[in-house]
């Protein structure tokens, strides 16, 4: 439905009987290509087929040893489609990154509704509307008869829900114990919410993660049996490739409201925009047995903005972008893993980078 509305808008602008290109056969065969490419444009996951009959999948170039070469000895390369100009190219280069990503994007389809096309706030946050972000998990900790949530998640297979390491032991508390789907406020019964509880099973935490350094904070939640969709409970997307761009991302969580304030009882989210690397190690001077080589790029995301910001409570939620193909679905491109004295200063905070990761999930969600 996309492609077709973007035809329509293309035949408008050039057969429209004040055009003066309607008659031009240069350009009926320009709009012509191109509506062939967008009928045929492929997205990242995507099978996509090469010249001689041999099949690939559609990834980043940069996932794609084989385009790669063909690049630089100025081959044509078989383009699947861009993505703000960065080519997704078919690629059968198997034995090095041709399926990166494609068990996620594949799990992802499954369970998903298209939709059509539409045109289109956590300290310094608004209020969650009912099943407006229905991938989101609380983590709860025992604390005698009672159920402390402590951390956030997200929920990406109907078994797994992925969280930040620092969230699998609480000093205070001990070894996560619970989760919860579907919920919108913790504190109420008599909200619009269709809670799904669960206990954890297993907990995986990235091999690299070590405490208290702030690399690698990433990790997987076992639940003790499959969760069940509904309009309050859904899976979310993993981002499996890397775009260079200005990403304005929206976070969500029950974390305290201000530095030292109460944590919210209703779910938050607030939009935060992505802060480059060189500014974002100017809030973040090297310290040795936290972050003893800066803030870096290719495995953490910086974003931020004055007065919004996450918090104390809210690690292990999602960092976001809506997706825009499916019904209620966002693509999950960080974890909120640390930052400092939230609202209380106007730096930005760090999150875990999911798309660094992809191999190391998809070997445990689905090996």
């Amino acid at each position: 439905m996309l492609y077709i509305k973007r035809i329509l808008m293309i035949l408008e602008v050039y057969f429209h009987p004040m055009s003066r290109r309607r008659n031009n056969a240069q350009t009926v065969i320009t709009v012509f290509c191109t509506l062939l490419q967008l009928v045929y444009s492929k997205s990242v996951g995507d099978e996509c087929n090469f010249g001689n009959g041999t099949k690939g999948f559609c990834v980043g170039i940069k996932d794609c040893q084989e385009a790669i070469k063909l690049l630089n000895v100025k081959k044509t390369l078989n383009v699947c489609s861009y993505i703000n100009e960065y080519p997704v190219v078919c690629c059968n280069d198997t034995k090095i990154v041709a399926t990166r990503g494609v068990k996620s994007l594949k799990y992802c389809q499954e369970y998903q509704i298209m939709k059509l096309p539409q045109t289109k706030y956590v300290g310094g946050g608004k209020d969650c509307r009912p099943k407006e972000f229905p991938h989101m998990a609380a983590l709860g900790f025992d604390n005698n008869n009672e159920i402390i949530w402590g951390c956030g998640g997200s929920l990406i297979s109907l078994k797994f829900v992925l969280t930040a390491a620092h969230c699998l032991d609480n000093l205070e508390y001990g070894p996560v114990k619970h989760v919860r789907l579907g919920d919108l406020n913790l504190k109420s019964d008599e909200d619009d919410a269709e809670v799904q509880d669960f206990f954890v099973t297993k907990t995986y935490k990235h091999p690299q993660y070590k405490r208290p350094s702030k690399y690698h904070d990433i990790a997987l939640v076992e639940l003790d049996r499959d969760a069940k969709v509904t309009d309050y409970v859904k899976i979310a997307c993993l981002n499996v490739i890397d775009i260079p761009k200005d990403n304005v991302y929206i976070t969500i969580g029950w974390g305290l409201l201000s530095f030292h304030g109460t944590p919210a009882n209703i779910l938050q989210k607030v939009h935060v925009r992505e802060v480059n690397n060189s500014a974002c190690n100017s809030f973040y001077e090297v310290h040795q047995r936290l972050y003893n080589s800066g803030i870096v790029e290719s495995t953490q995301i910086c974003a931020g903005e004055p007065g919004k910001d996450t918090c104390k409570g809210d690690s292990g939620g999602p960092l976001q972008i809506r997706n825009r193909n499916y019904l209620k679905a966002y693509d999950i491109h960080g974890v909120t893993s640390f930052g400092k004295a939230c609202l209380l200063t106007n730096s930005p905070g760090v999150y875990t980078r999911v798309s660094y990761y992809i191999d190391w999930i998809e070997s445990i969600v689905w090996p």
